[in-house]
């Protein structure tokens, strides 16, 4: 084994969509899930000065990447971030509009955007339905878990998995 070598750790920036979105990444945060960036937008609220979508953001446990932001655009969030992904459990929760500016603005930052959907809630309702047509439009890959379980460990997969307290050098 390559003593010399250190693994890499992507910087991951959950955006929750919607209530369901946030409750989830609460949820995997509780679970142990950590080092990433959740950035929270409401869609609803109007554009500042054409500068796009507005996104307070937070670490997603203790050892986050970014700093707390009170509220910036969201570009600002995105281009710092390795891989977006737009998380969702309720897909009437999904605004083609976040997914859409989200995906623009990680696309011209070259970071991967992927979408995770926790249960697929209303799957089988029209809004759902329209959620999952943005959610394929705008993203890279597209995940499907069951439960939370499966969730949060694939996320610190993509993250580059945990990092024990000791580095080797």
């Amino acid at each position: 084994m390559n003593k010399l070598r250190r693994s890499y750790e992507a910087r991951v920036l959950l955006i929750p969509l919607g209530p369901s979105g946030l409750r989830t990444a609460d949820e995997m945060a509780r679970a142990g899930l950590d080092g990433l960036v959740v950035a929270t937008v409401d869609p609803s609220v109007p554009q500042q000065d054409g500068q796009g979508l507005i996104a307070v953001s937070r670490p997603l446990g203790a050892h986050g990447w970014r700093e707390p932001s009170p509220g910036e655009p969201l570009h600002h969030v995105v281009r710092d971030a390795d891989i977006v992904i737009l998380l969702a459990s309720d897909l009437s929760d999904v605004s083609a509009a976040l997914c859409e500016e989200a995906a623009a603005a990680a696309s011209r930052s070259g970071a991967l955007t992927a979408a995770v959907v926790v249960g697929s809630g209303h799957w089988d309702t029209h809004a759902g339905s329209t959620g999952m047509v943005a959610l394929r439009r705008s993203v890279d890959m597209l995940v499907v878990v069951k439960g939370l379980q499966l969730a949060a460990p694939f996320l610190d997969v993509l993250r580059g998995g945990a990092r024990p307290d000791v580095v080797v050098a």
